[in-house]
């Protein structure tokens, strides 16, 4: 039977419910005009208590397939009209009449429209560039890295007044990236240029792990990346210069003499410059962050601690006669101030001295002896070259100054302290000086 108003499907509800046609055929064909052959067809199915629902009829490789548009409704109101249904189907059969199978196309499409919303929700929960600065700090922090405020200091000025901290991590580009790096080259930074860069594929890097990490990926922001944009953007290499600066033989001579006498310079600082030297070109932090505890007279040893090591691991250094009465020399004043540190802040007893203001002494220091310029890290660089010169071994040398041995058999295996082969070889090496 053919449906071709309304009020037809009014009276076929009606003829269902009277019971009167229990055995009459229940589908109908609705009149759409518009379908053509090969674009399918509208059908009515009316049940035995009377509801009716529209579908669309197709057939796909001699096999009809249906699709459920919706229950009849006179008003529109719960369901669709007669008007709607014609529409509806007419797009169906456009579909139909390119060859496509309606059925697997509308699943195709509601499949498409899940993975959409699907997208935009993890597009919202992903984290931001700011948000990936603070994983990298944060894990800076949790490293020990003592320069994350430094680091983040440099990002804030550098990059953020150019890469938006609120824009999602991994839409950040090589060319956002290259405009910092570019910005800070036109003004001169060529080399702070390339300090950024090293922070900015720190921070990618930890935001690539962190993605792969099974305890992150539950809890914490997910960033979503897919690669670096940093790894190919070059340093400025001609940028770089590889640190060279060391006191020869007849500098370091007037340098201990002028510490001596303290010219220029307080008796304070000239005794810490000493204990750089003659502990072998220790780190001045490693110094200047020492414990009272730490120092140990009766085995003639100090420790510098995991907490402060560089490398983030612990570090006996014997004691020489000089360098025992430096340290006794600090451990009366610390004494007398009660402070936290054995080399103290004398603003604040709870923290160190600082190396700023090391480096400022020494500023004053050349000033007032006309000395060529030199920085506190460089003592270490003249400590590991004349103490070569001398006769010390490398192996011996970069034990003394705590560099890190990456071979299977130190990291694992080797447990020697070398305690006595340094002993003899900072021996060695106070007899030189003194000579001088």
């Amino acid at each position: 039977m053919k449906i071709e108003k309304a009020q037809h499907i009014e009276s076929a509800i009606k003829l269902m419910k009277s019971g009167s046609a229990k055995h009459r055929q229940q589908d109908f064909a609705v009149v759409c005009n518009d379908l053509s052959r090969g674009m399918g067809r509208l059908m009515l199915q009316v049940s035995l208590v009377g509801t009716a629902t529209f579908r669309y009829v197709q057939k796909v490789a001699g096999k009809r397939s249906y699709v459920v548009i919706g229950p009849y409704s006179k008003d529109g109101r719960g369901g669709v009209t007669l008007a709607e249904a014609r529409q509806i189907a007419l797009s169906y059969g456009a579909i139909a009449k390119k060859g496509d199978d309606v059925k697997s196309f509308l699943a195709g499409e509601v499949r498409k429209e899940r993975e959409k919303l699907e997208a935009e929700e993890r597009e919202r929960g992903t984290g931001t560039f700011g948000q990936l600065i603070d994983s990298y700090i944060q894990s800076m922090k949790a490293d020990g890295k003592r320069t994350w405020s430094q680091v983040f200091s440099a990002i804030e000025k550098n990059v953020f007044p150019i890469i938006d901290p609120a824009l999602k991590a991994h839409s950040v580009t090589d060319d956002q990236v290259i405009s910092v790096l570019a910005s800070m080259i036109d003004r001169g930074a060529e080399t702070q240029s390339n300090r950024i860069r090293s922070y900015l594929h720190a921070a990618f890097n930890t935001g690539l792990q962190h993605d792969k990490d099974p305890k992150k990926r539950v809890s914490e922001t997910y960033f979503d990346l897919k690669i670096n944009p940093v790894s190919f953007i070059p340093k400025q290499r001609h940028a770089e210069k590889v640190g060279e600066r060391y006191l020869d033989k007849t500098e370091l001579k007037k340098f201990l003499h002028l510490l001596n006498q303290a010219s220029g310079i307080s008796e304070w600082t000239a005794n810490i410059l000493k204990l750089c030297l003659f502990t072998g070109g220790q780190r001045p932090y490693e110094i200047l962050t020492l414990k009272p505890g730490k120092v140990d007279f009766e085995q003639r040893v100090f420790e510098i601690s995991e907490d402060f090591s560089k490398n983030k691991r612990s570090h006996l250094v014997p004691m020489t006669d000089t360098v025992q009465d430096l340290m006794h020399w600090f451990t009366d004043h610390q004494k007398l101030k009660d402070a936290d540190f054995l080399i103290y802040n004398r603003l604040n007893l709870n923290k160190h001295f600082r190396t700023d203001s090391l480096g400022t002494a020494l500023d004053r220091f050349r000033a007032a002896n006309k000395f060529t310029h030199f920085a506190p890290r460089d003592l270490r660089r003249t400590c590991k070259t004349h103490m070569g010169s001398i006769g010390i071994s490398k192996e011996i040398r970069d034990r003394i100054q705590n560099h890190a041995f990456t071979d299977v058999s130190s990291r694992h295996y080797d447990r020697w302290d070398y305690l006595p082969e340094k002993s003899d070889a900072l021996e060695q090496w106070e007899e030189w000086l003194l000579n001088l």
